[in-house]
Order: structure tokens, then C-alpha cells, then sequence
């Protein structure tokens, strides 16, 4: 258990994920939190808690939801931190020393999370939010410094050098279970996850750690994930902090159960734990109390707040390492008993063989036995068939696979009969590429002990499409929407691609420059065509689809494959383009609604205050008839402007709806593109969007650029 250095009670709740630390002053570190009903409060624990020098918490109102705090040297020029609020669509940087606002900033896309700090190729320090599928970066003067666009609603964000290259990487995490890393405005890596991405926090040199909403956490390196576990509670809190004194940081998580846990960062050993009476609300580190040594500070939901020292440096990790052997020999003493209960099971065995009970050799599994495993489409289904070599039999199969099972990552088959073979129905909801790992109990009729098989299989990206053969080939429609490309490849390569992106056969004749492949997916049935023949620049490739996504997935993917680090593209989606334009018609016209309302409001606001003191000077007077008659409007403008702040909200959430199809379209038009060719799609769409040019917008995502002119 661990032992806090100190520990008190702020005596105010404190929200989840809503902490930091700040130098204020530029001197000492203040605890910084957000509480109930808009407000932060600072702590400062050098500050002296009487009239002469103010109080020891300080408040201080915003009046609006707060979803993120960050405290940083935001200003260069300035020897002190700012304080960054993020609300709900508003971003204020706060002066805390001098009590006053330096920017507010409106962000219309919305702020969930907010890191400090420098990003890429941009020397000066940023406030970076994430919002409704889009990413800002805000200089101290309130100057949008960087924007990019990503797949889905932003969850978390963090800063790491992930390529080791003293630049810093942009983490951010999603709703639709993705990681991506971006260096400077292009993503450069992407990870698929199991659950929604709660958190992220840059650990030592490429390692960075990660909760999702299901309570995994985990490790990865670069895009190699070291290890992973799962908590039975959500995780609400996430740092790196080097606890054991061991010049490594180790992975801090908090729980909402009010549990503390302290985990190796290369393996996830447990270090240490200690229990609050309340969820863990955020970790940070500071050196709280300027003595010289750097504390992690743990806040709890109720208020109380512990801090812990690390450990002597002469200890250097030692009490890690003794629990490190501890477990390697309880390990190993759990794989001695099994052996010995496994051996003692054999003996078993030969001995009714030799006796001849039990169904003498019939109950032997036979020595060659060995399980079979490949994939197969049957009735619009994607079926993982296991067979032996023999006459065996399965008794049971285990499969663990992530996003591969509906709500799980695992699925246990037990026939009432065993039998040679069992299938397996498999149904991932995302093109991810994932591996699954089967186990399997293979025996005889006859036998009582079993063979237990273990074996780790490949599921391709692309595994829900299947050909289109007999039935489904006299069928199958060409989409009329495609994008189109030119590589320096043979055809043969891409045939590669397909073959190991699909985990199909393509019968092909010699080494002939056209290839024309048609599929369907297991999912809707929807089409999909992929073309290539030769072209005077090239091999021309072209993805025949309806899915403008789908097409952003084949183009990335063929790309990695073939190792193409740019690549420009012209797209054609008649569909998707049709249903963008209403979308932006949309977004003006809840634009213009919003306008007319803040209009109406003010107006009603200004009849607020002069009834307020018309009804005043009535009651100074005692004229009570018109002071009851000024209260009695007063009551109905009240209600004029509830049903119209009402208004304001609906249509405020329907303009957040159709700005995230907004910047969606904007990462679906990127993601046709690689390299260079993808961040000027970014950058030019943005710039489209600013000049209301939707004609530009259009020719942007068609051809990449708006052309020369524009």
C-alpha cells in the first residue's frame, strides 16, 4: 500500500478528468479544479488562509459546463502560467494572478479535451482543443495556430515524440475506437481499439499509455502495444509518474471505485494501490510544497486530495524487483502443478491402456493429430471452420479476438455433439485487421482426457467481402462512384494486395496489365469493384464503390501495402456529394436561426431590465398596481425566454450534427489522398469553408485542389 507524503480536504466536489496544476505567479504550483454549477476553484497551499493575504481556495464563476482544464506558459513573454477553460463551445485563457480574461475564444465545433503544449513544426506553445470531429490550436492571443479534422467526436488528446524525433506527435483518441497520431496535420498512424478512448498520456521516450470506456488500460510503443488489462470499473484518471524511484515512470489509474493503481510500464505488473472513500476524479504532479522533490497529487470526487512522494533514489527500483521475482516464482510454481497434474493424467492414460479399460485405444489420441484452420463464406456469412486431420473430434473451441464479437472478446462454442469440425460465425463491425487465438479440446470418442490446441490466426482488414460468384455475379451492379488513382506497379502487386487484404484467390493468367475484381460485403451486400489496367503514366487502379469511406480504407491500405508515402487521386461520389450540399445548406440555415435568436434574446434582455426598474420605482413610490403589473410582465418575458433559449439549444445541437458530417466529409475526402497531396485537402477545405466557396469545396474533394484561380 502506499503511504501519502500529505494529504487534505478541499471540502468541494471535484469533477472527473476536470484538474491541473498551475504557476500562477510564476512561482508556486496551485491545484486547479472544476466543481458543481460552473465554478473553479485554486488552491494555493503557500498562501496563508486569513484576511490580510485572501483565502487559501479561491473562485471563481464561469457560469457554463466546464469539459476541460489545462495550465501552461501559454504566453512566452509572460514568467507565469495561463489558465485554459474549456466549456462547451467557448475556450477562455484566464490571467489567474491579475483576475482577468486575456482571450474568449467561440469554438463552434465544441471542446471535450484540452492539452497544452507545442505541436510539430510550430514553435510556439499551443492550447489544443478537440471537439465535434475537428482539432484547433490556439496561440496566446486567441489566433487559430493549427486545425485538422479526424474521424469521429474527440474523447482525449495528448502530446508525445511517439517518432523519436524531438517533435512532439498529437495523440488523440475518438468515439469510434481509434488512436491517431498526427504529426503536424497528417495522420501518420492509426490504432483500433475495442471500446471508446477515454484517455491518453505521453509516458518515456515513444511509450504512451491509454483507458478506454470498457476500464482496459494498456501500454503502446509507437503502434506496438506492450501489454494491456481490463478493470471491472471505469477509469477516470490517467498519468506517468516515476513512483518506485527507478528512473522510469510507471502508469498511474485512478477508478471510479476510488482505487488507486500503479502499474510497471512494460509488462503492467502491480506496484503499488492504495483506496479512497470516493472515485478518483484526476493525478497530476507538481512540486506541491517547493521543497525539491516533484509529488503526484491524487483528487478525489469528494474533495479529498493525497500527494505521494517517490521513492529514495538509493532504492532504484528494488521494491519493484523483488515483486517482479515474486510473481515469476509464483508463476512458476502454478506451471510446476499443472505439469505434475498433466503427467500424473498420462500415467493415467497408459496404465487402463495396458489394462485395457477405458476403450483401450480408442480412447488415445492419436500422436499426429492437428487442427485445421481457414476461413470460409457461406450464406452471406464469414465462418471460422476448424477441422482435424483425423478421426478426432472437437469437443470444444475457444476464440479470443478484439472488435471481432458483438460486446465481448470471446466466443466459446460447445456442440452437444462433438464432431469433426465447428464453425465459428464471425462478424466484425469495423474493416480492422486483427489476429484471433483459438483454443480448442481435441480428443476421441472415447477418451476422457483431451488435447488441448492453442493457435493464433490472421483475420485480413477486408474480411467481409466476399467474391461474387454464380448468383451473385449475374447480379452484381457496377457503383457508379469511384476514385481513381495512378501507381508505378504491375498489376501482380496488386493482386498481392487483394490477396492478402481480402483473403481471397484471384486466378490470374501470366502476367497480364489488367485485373478487374468484383465483391460484395457480408455486412449489406453493398458492391465493390476494384479495376486496374495500364495507363501511359502508369498502372490506373480505381475502387468502385458507393462507400466514400470504404474507398478512404482501400486507398490507405493499398498505399501501406505497396509503401506509397503520396499519392494524389480523383474522386467521383454523385451520392454522398448530393447528400453534402443539403448538409451545407443546413448549417447556413441553422446559422442564420441562430443569429435571429441571439437577436430576439438581447431584445427580450433589454425589456428585462427596464420593467426590473420600472417595477422599482413603483415600489418606491407604493404604486403597487403598476408594480404588480410590471412583475406580471416581467413573469411572461421570463417564459418568452425559456421557450426561446429552448429554441437556441435544438438548434444549436442540430448545428453540432451537421458541422460534424462537416468535417467527416473533410477526413473522407483526406483519406483518398496520401502524404503531402492529404494535408492540402485539410488545409484547402478549411479555407473553402472560411470563404463560404462551396463551389471550390466541391472541386477540393473531387480533384484535391480547388485548381489554379481559387
Amino acid at each position: 500500500m502506499l503511504i501519502p507524503a500529505f494529504q487534505f480536504s478541499l471540502n468541494h466536489n471535484i469533477l472527473p478528468g476536470l484538474a491541473c496544476v498551475g504557476k500562477y505567479d510564476g512561482r508556486s504550483p496551485n491545484l486547479t479544479c472544476a466543481t458543481d454549477a460552473g465554478k473553479l476553484f485554486v488552491h494555493n497551499p503557500h498562501e496563508r488562509n486569513d484576511t490580510s493575504t485572501g483565502a487559501r481556495v479561491n473562485f471563481l464563476n464561469v457560469n457554463k459546463q466546464v469539459n476541460a482544464l489545462a495550465a501552461g506558459p501559454l504566453n512566452p513573454a509572460l514568467d507565469r502560467d495561463i489558465l485554459c477553460v474549456g466549456m462547451q463551445n467557448q475556450l477562455l485563457l484566464y490571467d489567474v494572478e491579475n483576475n482577468s480574461d486575456l482571450q474568449y475564444k467561440e469554438v463552434p465545433d465544441g471542446i471535450n479535451d484540452l492539452v497544452f503544449g507545442r505541436v510539430g513544426d510550430i514553435e510556439m506553445p499551443l492550447a489544443v482543443v478537440g471537439g465535434n470531429c475537428s482539432i484547433q490550436g490556439f496561440d496566446f492571443e486567441g489566433n487559430e495556430q493549427f486545425w485538422t479534422v479526424t474521424g469521429d467526436i474527440v474523447s482525449s488528446l495528448a502530446l508525445c515524440d511517439v517518432e523519436g524525433d524531438g517533435k512532439n506527435e498529437l495523440l488523440v483518441g475518438s468515439e469510434d475506437f481509434e488512436i491517431r497520431i498526427f504529426q503536424n496535420e497528417e495522420v501518420i498512424s492509426e490504432i483500433t481499439e475495442s471500446d471508446k478512448v477515454k484517455g491518453l498520456c505521453d509516458m518515456r521516450g515513444t511509450k504512451y499509455g491509454f483507458c478506454l470506456g470498457n476500464g482496459t488500460i494498456g501500454v503502446y510503443d509507437k503502434t506496438k502495444r506492450m501489454w494491456k488489462k481490463k478493470q471491472k470499473h471505469p477509469v477516470q484518471a490517467l498519468r506517468a509518474f516515476d513512483l518506485d524511484g527507478d528512473g522510469v515512470p510507471e502508469l498511474l489509474t485512478g477508478l471510479a471505485n476510488g482505487r488507486l493503481e500503479v502499474r510497471n510500464d512494460d509488462n503492467g505488473e502491480l506496484i503499488y494501490k492504495d483506496g479512497y472513500s470516493a472515485g478518483v476524479a484526476a493525478i497530476v504532479s507538481a512540486d506541491y510544497h517547493l521543497d525539491g522533490r516533484e509529488e503526484v497529487i491524487v483528487c478525489c470526487e469528494d474533495g479529498e486530495v493525497r500527494g505521494y512522494l517517490p521513492a529514495e533514489e538509493e532504492l532504484g527500483g528494488n521494491l519493484m524487483d523483488v515483486q517482479a521475482e515474486d510473481q515469476a516464482l509464483r508463476e512458476l510454481n502454478q506451471l510446476k502443478q499443472d505439469l505434475i497434474v498433466q503427467s500424473m493424467h498420462y500415467e493415467k492414460s497408459i496404465n487402463e491402456f495396458k489394462a485395457g479399460e477405458g476403450g483401450g485405444a480408442d480412447s488415445i489420441v492419436p500422436p499426429d493429430t492437428d487442427l485445421g484452420i481457414e476461413f470460409q463464406v457461406t450464406n452471406e456469412q464469414l465462418l471460422l471452420l476448424l477441422s482435424t486431420n483425423n478421426e478426432a473430434i472437437i469437443k470444444a473451441v475457444v476464440v479470443f479476438g478484439e472488435n471481432i464479437f458483438e460486446d465481448a472478446d470471446s466466443y466459446v462454442v460447445h456442440p452437444k455433439t462433438a464432431a469433426e469440425s465447428i464453425s465459428v460465425p464471425l462478424a466484425p463491425k469495423k474493416d480492422v485487421a486483427t489476429e484471433l487465438t483459438v483454443k480448442a479440446m481435441v480428443g476421441t470418442w472415447a477418451s476422457a482426457q483431451f488435447m488441448l490446441f492453442e493457435k493464433t490466426v490472421r483475420v485480413p482488414k477486408f474480411a467481409m467481402y466476399g467474391l461474387a460468384e454464380g448468383r451473385t455475379a449475374q447480379s452484381f451492379q457496377m457503383p457508379e462512384s469511384q476514385v481513381a488513382f495512378t501507381v508505378q506497379e504491375r498489376a501482380n502487386r496488386v493482386a498481392l494486395w487483394i490477396k492478402d487484404g481480402f483473403n481471397i484467390q484471384i486466378e490470374r493468367g501470366g502476367d497480364s496489365p489488367e485485373l478487374s475484381v468484383h465483391l460484395y460485403s457480408l455486412r449489406d451486400r453493398r458492391p465493390l469493384a476494384i479495376q486496374c489496367k495500364q495507363g501511359t503514366d502508369g498502372l490506373d487502379v480505381s475502387f468502385h464503390t458507393e462507400d466514400m469511406e470504404l474507398a478512404g480504407e482501400l486507398v490507405q491500405d493499398i498505399c501501406g501495402y505497396l509503401q506509397k508515402e503520396e499519392l494524389t487521386s480523383v474522386a467521383n461520389f454523385e451520392t454522398e456529394m448530393a447528400s453534402f450540399q443539403e448538409i451545407l445548406q443546413k448549417v447556413e440555415e441553422y446559422h442564420a436561426v441562430r443569429l435571429r435568436l441571439t437577436a430576439e434574446m438581447a431584445d427580450r434582455s433589454n425589456a428585462v431590465k427596464t420593467l426590473v426598474v420600472k417595477a422599482e420605482d413603483s415600489r418606491i413610490l407604493g404604486d403597487m398596481h403598476n408594480m404588480k403589473d410590471h412583475y406580471a410582465g416581467l413573469w411572461n418575458l421570463n417564459n418568452e425566454l425559456l421557450a426561446e433559449y429552448k429554441k437556441r439549444h435544438i438548434n444549436h445541437t442540430e448545428l453540432l450534427d451537421c458541422l460534424k458530417e462537416v468535417n467527416q466529409m473533410i477526413q473522407k475526402a483526406a483519406r483518398l489522398r496520401v502524404g503531402q497531396a492529404k494535408v492540402q485537402v485539410v488545409s484547402a477545405c478549411r479555407g473553402a469553408i472560411k470563404n463560404n466557396n462551396i463551389q471550390s469545396l466541391f472541386k477540393i474533394i473531387k480533384m484535391g485542389d480547388a485548381g489554379p484561380g481559387s
